[in-house]
């Protein structure tokens, strides 16, 4: 079984290293400022553009994750069938959770 892993761990880092070294090999290098210009709805920009997002935005893609994550979790909890141990690790998993989502419900990231 343990042979089987490292034959896969070994293969797939020879076909991402022969992959690697093929797109540097083929790869085009013809670097010019007009390919490495900004643009706005395919016209150059008017103005130096300054790229800035809010982290409000990432804020709640971290706090999709983790719901992800959780929903994950209680599907695996689910499978598991109720282990006794399983099922501590699933209510501090869950309480834990509550921490980050009790935050955004009374409107911690609002400025």
């Amino acid at each position: 079984m343990l042979y089987n892993f490292i034959v896969f761990v070994v293969v797939m880092f020879l076909a991402g290293l022969s992959l690697w070294l093929l797109s540097v090999a083929v790869a085009p290098r013809d670097p010019h400022p007009v390919k490495e210009d900004t643009y706005e709805c395919g016209l150059p920009a008017p103005e130096p553009i300054i790229a800035s997002v809010n982290f409000q935005y990432y804020f709640y893609a971290i706090i999709f994750i983790a719901m992800d994550i959780a929903g994950v979790f209680f599907v695996l909890y689910s499978i598991g069938k109720g282990d006794p141990k399983f099922g501590w690790i699933f209510i501090l998993f869950s309480l834990l959770l509550m921490i980050p989502l009790s935050y955004i419900m009374v409107g911690g990231n609002r400025r």
